[in-house]
């Protein structure tokens, strides 16, 4: 009898059947917990298989939306011009690992971001690409808060009703005061501030040292940050 082929991104009861079967990280879990042997190992395998379960079936789910929508608008997107493309392969393999291992929609849409635009080779030089997929995982949501803000300061805050100009610049003499005007939550979070400008600062995505910096800096975020940016912000279209 001959053996039925996989279908890959087929109907979504054929993506993802019901079973309790252990997959690949459940495995993972049950033997590295195995080993340390005892009821707290126990405890954490209860907690931790239904967990990475749940966490891997959404982001199959949300991607493979994401990339069916994709297909549909743009010719040649197909799973299987994919499955020789070792970047895309890799690329996917490594946001995997990441989106399973995160709580944050805004991280998995990301992820799935670059991911598209990898598929459809939108995407930057590929060690770059491993750079920027890497970074979602390592940048917090008040990383990309001041990322986006650095991108588009002035815009925001008109938007956000908050007038500056060159005559009531001291109001606003630096990047602490105008974030702190625009995220209330990030004033009394000095410290927050200072590591999360000078890690974007030193990462390259950005040209602002720190939240004393005088405001505004034009630009003030790097050609890299601009690319990782556009990459993990901007499906294709």
């Amino acid at each position: 009898m001959a053996e039925e082929p996989i279908k890959l991104f087929a109907t979504r009861a054929e993506r993802y059947p019901e079973s309790s079967d252990a997959d690949i990280p459940q495995a993972a879990v049950r033997v590295a917990l195995t080993v340390l042997g005892g009821p707290l190992p126990e405890l954490l395998s209860l907690i931790l298989t239904p967990a990475l379960a749940r966490r891997r079936d959404v982001w199959f789910k949300e991607f493979a939306d994401a990339f069916d929508e994709l297909s549909a608008k743009i010719e040649g997107v197909k799973v299987e011009n994919l499955a020789d493309n070792e970047a895309f392969v890799s690329a996917t393999i490594q946001a995997s690992r990441i989106a399973i291992g995160t709580h944050q929609a805004e991280k998995r849409e990301m992820l799935r971001n670059a991911l598209l635009n990898v598929a459809v080779g939108g995407g930057p030089q590929e060690d770059l690409q491993e750079i920027f997929i890497a970074a979602i995982e390592s940048l917090s949501p008040t990383h990309m808060k001041v990322l986006r803000f650095l991108s588009s300061s002035l815009p925001d805050l008109q938007m956000a009703g908050i007038s500056w100009t060159t005559e009531n610049r001291n109001a606003f003499p630096n990047y602490s005061a105008v974030i702190g005007e625009l995220y209330p939550e990030l004033k009394s979070e000095e410290g927050l501030l200072t590591y999360t400008m000078l890690d974007l600062y030193n990462r390259g995505f950005s040209k602002v040292p720190g939240p004393l910096s005088s405001f505004p800096q034009q630009p003030a975020v790097a050609d890299m940050g601009v690319e990782f940016l556009r990459f993990v912000l901007e499906p294709p279209k």
